[in-house]
């Protein structure tokens, strides 16, 4: 039994109202952007660079100011103004949506590692594996649910605005859900003495890489989209990823795997496999991306449970914030790059963007191999 088990569930019951209001729109942006709007694809990945792209400073920013004057207190600030994606709804073009959209993102950004560096501050390290899979299988159940919302919504020819309205609504019961945390109040004066040795950086570097890889899934929803001409069809594919997700994080939490072999061989290396199949097996249809999906679910359910575990166990209380900053700016640094990448390729063939990105998920599971069979 965890302890203070109460408290990993406020902070995960927190993460799944969050996900059940801003998730809706990471699906509705590129249906919102591309397709109602018809802002060409490289647009669209020049505009995903800018949400990741700021939200990695962000992200840094969050951890550390978390760590010195008191992480509960930034995660809260970030947590209530997530609520600007609901703004969307109100867009009148592609530009307005993505304002919206993009603050609203930046501010879930520095929320984050002040909100991970609050759950290690309330386990003991032998239970952290499964404080983060909790905290993301209810994160991601919160997201799935969104999502079949937003599909129902739009099967019913109901107005997407309208919906992406109605998302502030779970967003403020998670801010209220966080006050009540009983934790991340202290202070640390040293919120930057991370011990960042070779295995700290190889977990940046390698979270970097997968960043690379783990493009928006706004690119499968585009390619669901086209491919079956249905747009509830497209985002229904991110409602299994996200329920595979959810799914297989209790799973790799409760199993207490070595985090390192498990972010290896059950994230990057699933990854890598998830590219290369909507890289070659997408044009069969919904028989072939819906599995695909499913996949690409099994993969990011080991890195957002293995990644935070290790970087707990890497970094002193003290750092815990700025420790998960530097996780979601390596992370971020590489979706930021990897969106432009992916927007450039797409535009030539969807084929050339997943072998990119599987190319790089390749990358981060030879760079964790290293540390597999090379730590003492």
């Amino acid at each position: 039994m965890i302890k203070n088990r109460n408290e990993v569930l406020k902070i995960a019951f927190s993460a799944f109202f969050a996900d059940l209001g801003y998730q809706a729109g990471i699906a509705a942006f590129p249906i919102i952007f591309v397709v109602i709007y018809h802002a060409p694809i490289p647009l669209y990945g020049l505009a995903e660079s800018l949400n990741y792209g700021i939200g990695t400073f962000l992200a840094y920013v969050g951890g550390t100011l978390g760590d010195r004057i008191g992480r509960k207190r930034i995660a809260i600030l970030g947590n209530s103004l997530i609520t600007l994606i609901a703004l969307m709804g109100l867009s009148r073009d592609y530009v307005q949506a993505l304002i919206a959209f993009m603050l609203g993102w930046w501010f879930r950004n520095l929320r984050t590692p002040p909100r991970r560096a609050m759950m290690a501050e309330v386990t003991l390290p032998e239970d952290r594996s499964e404080a983060y899979g909790i905290l993301h299988s209810l994160d991601i159940a919160g997201a799935m649910l969104s999502i079949v919302a937003l599909v129902i919504s739009l099967y019913l020819h109901l107005s997407i605005f309208i919906f992406m309205l109605f998302t502030a609504l779970p967003l403020v019961v998670s801010t209220l859900i966080l006050s009540t945390v009983k934790a991340g109040q202290n202070k640390f004066k040293k919120g930057s003495s991370a011990k960042r040795g070779r295995v700290f950086w190889t977990l940046i570097i390698s979270t970097m890489f997968f960043g690379f890889s783990q493009y928006s899934f706004g690119f499968p929803i585009i390619t669901t989209t086209q491919i079956t001409g249905e747009d509830y069809l497209g985002i229904l594919s991110y409602g299994v990823f996200l329920g595979s997700s959810s799914l297989f994080g209790y799973i790799f939490g409760r199993l207490r795997l070595n985090e390192y072999r498990g972010l290896a061989f059950l994230g990057y290396l699933v990854g890598a496999i998830a590219s290369f199949g909507f890289a070659f097996l997408s044009g069969i249809g919904i028989s072939s991306l819906y599995p695909l999906s499913f996949v690409m679910g099994v993969s990011v359910a080991s890195t957002e449970t293995f990644e935070p575990t290790i970087m707990s166990k890497l970094v002193g209380e003290e750092s815990y914030g700025a420790g998960m900053g530097f996780l979601s700016v390596g992370r971020s640094v590489g979706i930021f790059i990897g969106n432009s990448v992916m927007g450039l390729l797409y535009q030539i063939s969807y084929t050339h963007a997943y072998v990119f990105a599987a190319a790089m998920s390749l990358v981060s599971f030879l760079l964790i191999l290293t540390l597999v069979y090379g730590r003492k």
